[in-house]
């Protein structure tokens, strides 16, 4: 338990808690994908579309989901949105969550962080949790490649936002930067990766890029099998020093991906927010019925069981945290039990990193 990939990859402070969840099949966390307003405005962001408009998941509605979790003895809610700090309920919401026994746990651009009161409100709400930023890079002209409008403030605004929380007293190891990994930022991602943890005190969530919502027509921006364990090497040497083991393509170890679930802004009951594949709609059947329905495919129950890991991942020596990325299975052969396919060690078993 004293490895800190296993500490500082399960991301929830009270990580042997989570794992305990994990080790019962229990639901941990729920992430709420609250709307889709984004300032960042990534172009291959998974949850939205060219032809979709612009949604809040209702304020009732999510009223209803802190209540079945509380039911249910959820412990923590992860805020998703696009940037749940856009809402203009956000505060009151997550107020409500802690009401209800709940931990918050947000993952923001860090953009709306850059105002003071938004960052104090932040961090009073996110006590008990994390807050995660989004910056992929520090370089403006990659940056400008990846997201439209003004880098040179963009930038600056998400480490504006950083500083402010920091200040404001949020412990470093309870925050994220998360980096997805476009083939534009190979050469650049372990810059990133180490400024964020020598300068920032923070270590990077490293998201493999699926080709979901706006990155279906992207192909171009996805990296080979060398580029992503360069990259997967890098975070682990740098955020993972004295850790034996590897995530490998995952972004959170596997305590954290198996003991939570999620609902989209279109009330879809998911395993993972970038799986856009519903195991039931909240407006069509109750969440707890969903749940119990849908727990072996919602928690990945079955891949619990070595023998019945995909491919590769039975005989790694990394298997004890990592089962490989679940949304690439998805997103690549619709099967979210199948082979991460972006995963180096399905294709050289003696491959080290």
């Amino acid at each position: 338990m004293d490895d800190d990939l296993i500490k500082y990859g399960s991301y929830h402070p009270d990580f042997s808690e989570e794992i305990k969840y994990f080790e019962k099949g229990k639901i941990y966390s729920i992430q709420i994908e609250s709307n889709q307003s984004c300032d960042q405005e990534c172009i291959y962001c998974y949850a939205s579309s060219e032809d979709k408009s612009l949604r809040e998941l209702p304020s009732e509605d999510i009223i209803n989901i802190l209540n079945s979790a509380a039911q249910i003895n959820v412990k923590a809610i992860d805020w998703l949105g696009g940037d749940p700090l856009l809402r203009k309920d956000w505060y009151e919401l997550m107020k409500l969550a802690i009401k209800k026994g709940l931990k918050n746990n947000i993952w923001t651009s860090g953009i709306p962080l850059k105002e003071i009161d938004i960052a104090k409100k932040a961090v009073e709400v996110t006590k008990d949790g994390f807050i995660s930023v989004h910056l992929d890079t520090l370089d403006e002209k990659i940056y400008k490649k990846l997201h439209p409008g003004n880098p040179t403030s963009k930038i600056s605004a998400i480490l504006k936002g950083v500083d402010n929380v920091q200040k404001l007293g949020k412990n470093p190891n309870h925050m994220i930067n998360c980096i997805t990994f476009t083939k534009p930022l190979t050469n650049d991602v372990e810059k990133t990766i180490r400024y964020f943890f020598e300068q920032k005190g923070m270590r990077t969530c490293l998201t493999q890029m699926c080709t979901e919502g706006l990155a279906k027509d992207k192909q171009d921006l996805i990296p080979n099998i060398s580029e992503i364990q360069k990259a997967c090497k890098v975070r682990d040497t740098i955020n993972y020093p004295d850790s034996k083991l590897s995530m490998g393509t995952m972004d959170v170890n596997k305590y954290y991906c198996g003991g939570m679930i999620c609902v989209t802004n279109e009330g879809d009951v998911t395993p993972c927010s970038v799986i856009r594949m519903g195991f039931g709609n909240i407006y069509e059947s109750p969440l707890e019925k969903i749940i119990e329905e849908n727990k072996n495919e919602l928690l990945f129950l079955q891949l619990r069981a070595h023998e019945k890991m995909p491919g590769n991942c039975r005989s790694c020596e990394n298997n004890s945290i990592c089962w490989g990325c679940r949304a690439i299975a998805y997103s690549e052969l619709k099967d979210i039990f199948g082979i991460d396919t972006k995963c180096y060690k399905q294709f050289n078993k003696d491959s080290r990193i």
